[in-house]
């Protein structure tokens, strides 16, 4: 097969909606252009309307299309109004022309916005520009209501008269592209298109009662509803729109058939060979007109299939399910397109089995569609591996479980058999496998015993807050029992950090570890490899490492062994050479500086000034 797709430029009378001014409108599903986007908006229009205000003699505005919220500013309103010429209003200010388009003939509207240009607004009536100029109010488009053709976003000052060809862009479009393109019905998609009515639906001037869908050539979801329209006759219907030019498509098939050829369209059938024209709709509503070349017309063929199968067998084309054995006709196209007709001759194979089974609470069947928690017979049926229903029987056995009580006894926490961990006394249920591979269930009764492992650090002195216990206190640096440090309370003699060893009512364990600086006292000294200068300081103090030292690092502290931070961090990376610190976030007041590899520390009383 083969195919050649040409284009020509037909002219056709399409559709388009009469208005009657009282009540019809379309709502569509489109939420319009927001914001202070660009946009363009065109139309085709015919009326003789009086669309003057009411006070100077007229009917009231006109409007075309409008969309938006009701503040100053939110609503886009293209309408007729002064001198039955065109109009954009935004809410609360407008722009109109001054030419009338109320004599009864077809005329092409549009108003284009561009916010980057000097001068945002440009209205055409027939390609031509009308006017143009700046609104006093900022165009913010709200999106409150959808875009409505025929009406007010409020419902008022409907259109009296025919509106065709709708077009929404998001584009700024130029005066060529207004003009190039207004008599010409858009056949495929255009870039910045983003709502394209073209309204013609319906039977011109016929009966459509139910025919109340706009269709959007764009998008299917912005489809609009017809409100109010009688859809009979020659007003409030659908009827005879603007002559376009239309862009038909026109292609070629060349194939062959067997028995005969449905044409595209579901239209016409062919039996014998030969030349044939058919037409179909393409995406966006236009002709496509297929020539097709019928080479040649085959006949159907035959054939014979022995086939078998457990419990159903599923003929060649589909079509048909066959549960009993027998001699079936079937038929399927061949690849040349014609009938190929089956005779199938079948033989309906089953296969059954047995299986004993033991659960401990119930057993999820073979096949997945039931849960068996009573012990008893059941069938149940599965796929094999050629395709077929498996029937099995299964004798089922229900062993259930076991269970037992426990108390226990913890300090801290408790592990379960299960491996949970508790931390409060109470009574808990606890589930492991017994030795059937059922569930074994544990009552345990806990009790957890303990103390507060935490420390009070009382100007220098620790204190436990544990009442009668066994203590012995020690370096959290380097683990080391202190001799004689056995009593609730201990006052470190040197800096550095300590904590206890506190065992009460069969419970052992190690408080948190504290932080005592003691001034003046250094637990071990870096000699000269280490200056801190100068000394009292004001915002920059100098660290000079003269050797390098692995992770040599500072922090600072209060009065009270209070770790500082020094803009934004904690401590502060030593590198050999020296070390410039910045402290002008700190308070002018004493200090101790900790000087530390992770193993020893050096304490300086430092001093800020002014």
């Amino acid at each position: 097969m083969s195919a050649l797709l040409l284009v020509g430029m037909n002219t056709y009378a399409q559709n388009a909606l009469d208005f009657d001014g009282v009540n019809d409108y379309v709502e569509t599903n489109y939420s319009g252009i927001s914001g202070s986007s660009a946009r363009t908006v065109e139309a085709w229009i015919k009326t003789t309307a009086n669309a003057l205000p009411v006070a100077s003699g007229g009917t009231g505005q006109k409007v075309i299309v409008d969309w938006g919220t009701f503040t100053n500013g939110a609503r886009f309103t293209f309408n007729l109004l002064w001198a039955n010429s065109i109009r954009i209003e935004v809410g609360g200010n407008g722009l109109s022309g001054t030419t009338p388009v109320n004599d009864g003939n077809w005329h092409h509207v549009a108003c284009v916005y561009d916010p980057s240009a000097p001068v945002n607004y440009s209205l055409y009536i027939d390609g031509a520009l009308e006017t143009s100029g700046n609104l006093t109010v900022a165009t913010n488009t709200g999106t409150l209501n959808d875009v409505r053709i025929g009406s007010r976003i409020d419902g008022i000052n409907h259109f009296d008269g025919e509106i065709d060809e709708v077009r929404i862009w998001n584009t700024v479009r130029t005066p060529a592209e207004i003009s190039g393109n207004m008599n010409n019905e858009f056949c495929a998609p255009q870039p910045g298109l983003v709502s394209y009515f073209k309204l013609n639906e319906g039977i011109a001037q016929g009966v459509n009662s139910g025919l109340n869908t706009a269709v959007d050539a764009v998008n299917s979801a912005q489809n609009g509803t017809l409100n109010g329209f009688a859809l009979t006759g020659a007003s409030s219907n659908w009827v005879n729109g603007y002559s376009l030019s239309q862009a038909a498509s026109f292609g070629s098939i060349t194939t062959s058939a067997c028995g005969g050829l449905t044409s595209p369209s579901g239209n016409y059938f062919y039996s014998m060979p030969g030349m044939y024209m058919d037409t179909i709709s393409n995406d966006y509503g236009c002709d496509s007109i297929i020539t097709i070349n019928l080479t040649s017309v085959s006949p159907n063929s035959f054939s014979t299939v022995n086939a078998s199968a457990c419990n159903a067998y599923v003929s060649p084309s589909g079509n048909y399910v066959y549960i009993s054995s027998g001699t079936y006709t079937d038929t399927l196209p061949s690849a040349s397109g014609c009938d190929s007709i089956i005779t199938v001759n079948l033989s309906i194979l089953e296969s059954f089995d047995t299986i004993d089974v033991e659960a401990c609470y119930g057993l999820l069947s073979p096949s997945g569609n039931f849960y068996l928690s009573i012990p008893g017979t059941y069938q149940d049926t599965i796929t094999n591996m050629a395709g077929c229903d498996s029937i099995l029987t299964i004798n089922l056995g229900i062993l259930g479980f076991t269970s037992s009580n426990s108390v226990d006894t913890s300090c801290f926490e408790f592990t379960s058999p299960s491996g949970k961990v508790w931390t409060e006394s109470g009574f808990y249920e606890d589930t492991i496998s017994n030795s059937i591979g059922c569930d074994s269930i544990i009552t345990i009764q806990l009790t957890i015993e303990g103390f507060d492992r935490s420390l009070d650090n009382l100007n220098g002195t620790l204190v436990s807050p544990v009442i009668g216990g066994v203590y012995q206190w020690i370096n959290c640096q380097t683990g080391n029992m202190i001799n004689g440090a056995n009593a609730r309370t201990f006052r470190p003699t040197a800096s550095g950090q300590y904590a206890v060893i506190i065992e009460k009512d069969g419970c052992s364990d190690t408080s948190s570890c504290e932080e005592v600086i003691v001034l003046g006292t250094q637990s071990l000294s870096f000699g000269q490899n280490v200056n801190v200068f100068p000394n009292p300081f004001h915002d920059i103090l100098t660290v000079n490492v003269s050797t390098v030292r692995e992770k040599l690092h500072i922090t600072v502290l209060d009065m009270y062994g209070r770790t500082i931070a020094m803009n934004g961090t904690l401590t502060v990376k030593l590198n050999q050479g020296e070390n410039q610190v910045d402290f002008s976030l700190l308070p002018p007041g004493n200090y101790v500086l900790r000087i530390s590899d992770d193993l020893t520390n050096e304490f300086v009383p430092i001093v800020k000034i002014y």
